[in-house]
């Protein structure tokens, strides 16, 4: 698998230097050209040294398999079929989208480093007289995959290697804090995990800060001392599923914020936005409620 390529390659690389520089490339050196990789700026160049590239990690190939890719942009199709490579319309991973060029246009020619769905892919492209490299996230919205009305596009020549993309690193999502609930009953302790005597009177929403010995660390405003640490298996962390429609039981209880329970329940079956969760009931959005604001308990709530 070859690495997605996010950056300039090291200097000296072969293939982006031509014979006149050590490399293995046949294409023009490039404008402006960029010192220890001499094809570069030029999408000509960048295309043929980024192709034969993925081709020889992924065979093992040494040198460049196929240098004639040094042509006019607009012409890199036909010339891939001339030496026996395929030409689709969809692009490849490893690939090379071609673009024509109206009037006297050279057209542009860019590597897929990436396909990320049927409409996007990412790719890595150089520019004549413009940049050395650039990135860019694709779609084919306006059938050109994000070119102008001067570039009509006419396919990706595949890359023989069948080459797939290694998984990127994603980065670590910082684990604290976040949003959890306390369940009812759970044993609460201080920091030298000495166990209060009390456990949590119902389940209390919380935010976990962080863990010591084993236990997070939780900051919950109707705890006493506000910070106290709890056993893992009994915080359960708040998911994404809210808001989501739903209907709330005629005769169900509503509360107030502060868990105090108006005089009047519901007085039908009314549809709902139910907008998150506070301790241990759902926060619930209506229109015909005064406040539209309201709180009741799950067991109240039918999806």
């Amino acid at each position: 698998m070859y690495k997605i390529q996010k950056t300039l390659p090291n200097k000296g690389n072969k293939f982006y230097n031509n014979g006149d520089n050590g490399g293995y490339s046949w294409c023009i050196t490039g404008k402006p050209t960029v010192d220890g990789l001499n094809v570069l700026c030029n999408c000509v160049g960048w295309a043929c040294g980024r192709f034969n590239e993925i081709y020889s990690i992924e065979t093992g190939y040494q040198g460049m398999k196929y240098k004639e890719l040094c042509c006019n942009a607009e012409n890199f199709a036909n010339k891939a079929r001339s030496i026996g490579l395929e030409v689709r319309q969809e692009p490849t991973n490893g690939g090379i989208m071609v673009w024509e060029g109206k009037g006297n246009l050279a057209g542009h020619v860019a590597v897929v480093e990436k396909v990320i769905d049927g409409n996007t892919i990412l790719t890595s492209e150089s520019g004549y007289n413009h940049f050395a490299f650039e990135n860019h996230t694709r779609t084919n919205d306006n059938g050109r995959w994000g070119l102008t009305s001067n570039y009509p596009y006419l396919g990706c020549i595949v890359n023989p290697s069948n080459p797939k993309p290694e998984d990127e690193p994603q980065p670590t999502p910082t684990d604290y804090p976040f949003e959890g609930i306390v369940k009812k009953g759970s044993p609460l302790y201080n920091e030298s995990g000495y166990r209060y005597p009390n456990g949590a009177s119902c389940d209390r929403d919380v935010t976990v800060e962080g863990e010591l010995n084993g236990r997070y660390k939780v900051y919950g405003s109707t705890f006493n001392p506000h910070i106290v640490y709890v056993d893992k298996g009994n915080v359960t962390k708040k998911g994404s599923g809210y808001p989501f429609p739903a209907i709330i039981k005629k005769g169900s209880p509503l509360y107030n914020e502060n868990g105090s329970r108006y005089p009047s329940s519901c007085q039908a079956d009314r549809k709902v936005t139910v907008e998150g969760e506070v301790n241990g009931r759902y926060k619930i959005y209506g229109e015909t409620f005064n406040p539209h604001v309201v709180y009741c308990d799950k067991s109240s709530i039918v999806r």
